[in-house]
């Protein structure tokens, strides 16, 4: 009997294929919107949340002085006093027509790697060894090509246009810096029972992080944005497949009729209807 259900059942849709297309297209359609979405939701999340820790270099804390640069002095005074803090050295240099931010780390005290993550192993161990190379996205090494006095360059993923990520040994020689750090980024996890800073070095003064939480609330935003617009896709195409299944109801209801006349059971029917569309 389920036997002849069944093909009662999908004879319809051999008389109807338009109907069954578009069913399985608006099936197909509202999945793989909602899928797509997603993963470029989930992609540019990634691709903030490791462009963040390259480039701002602001999601801890800071030391700096007030009146001008830090010098190595201060930072040793600092790590001998407990405080685990990294130098960092920010400037611009221009070459040519084009300014280029440069940014240079300590790569063995630095939070989250100083950028690491941009490279893979053996271009993290040319990072830190003499000479040392700078990181840059492909658009600015193809700029900078061809310049003898420029160090050694390396191409790094998510690293924006016109930055240049290196050593602070070889940021000081390319923005004549010498000794000079902009400020000294505080990792996370301090220990417990350190000095007070104004105890330490009084002429130094600590910046706290500013403007993450509205950089945060605007991907937010973006995301929650991205997010929306893929359900409505979804529930668009689950309104394209209600409407033909509720079509294809309604064109089988004498068929339904006749079925139930014959002696078919309701539960059979229904839970025949059902494996249907759980199969479609």
């Amino acid at each position: 009997m389920k036997t002849v259900v069944l093909r009662t059942l999908w004879s319809h849709w051999a008389r109807h294929p338009l109907q069954l297309l578009t069913l399985v297209l608006g099936l197909a359609l509202a999945t793989a919107l909602w899928s797509g979405v997603q993963a470029i939701n989930g992609e540019a999340r990634a691709s903030y949340d490791q462009a963040a820790q390259v480039v701002s270099q602001g999601a801890e804390a800071q030391v700096f002085r007030p009146d001008g640069p830090l010098s190595v002095a201060d930072f040793t005074t600092l790590r001998r006093a407990g405080w685990l803090v990294s130098p960092v050295l920010e400037g611009r240099v221009t070459l040519g027509d084009r300014s280029y931010r440069v940014i240079g780390t300590e790569g063995l005290t630095a939070a989250n790697g100083a950028g690491l993550g941009v490279m893979d192993s053996e271009a993290a161990a040319a990072f830190l060894t003499p000479p040392g190379v700078m990181f840059a996205s492909s658009a600015t090494i193809d700029e900078l090509e061809g310049r003898p006095e420029f160090p050694r360059l390396e191409r790094a993923r998510d690293l924006p246009d016109g930055v240049l990520l290196g050593d602070i040994a070889i940021a000081e020689w390319l923005l004549q810096r010498p000794g000079q750090i902009s400020y000294l980024q505080l990792l996370p996890d301090q220990p417990l029972g350190r000095a007070a800073l104004q105890d330490v070095a009084p002429d130094l003064a600590l910046r706290q992080p500013g403007g993450q939480t509205d950089i945060a609330r605007l991907t937010d935003s973006f995301h929650l944005n991205l997010t929306a617009f893929g359900f409505l896709a979804f529930a668009v195409g689950l309104f394209i497949v209600h409407a033909f299944i509720g079509l294809a109801f309604e064109q089988r209801r004498p068929a339904f009729r006749t079925l139930r006349a014959i002696g078919v059971p309701l539960r059979t029917l229904m839970a025949l209807a059902l494996g249907e569309l759980l199969m479609l």
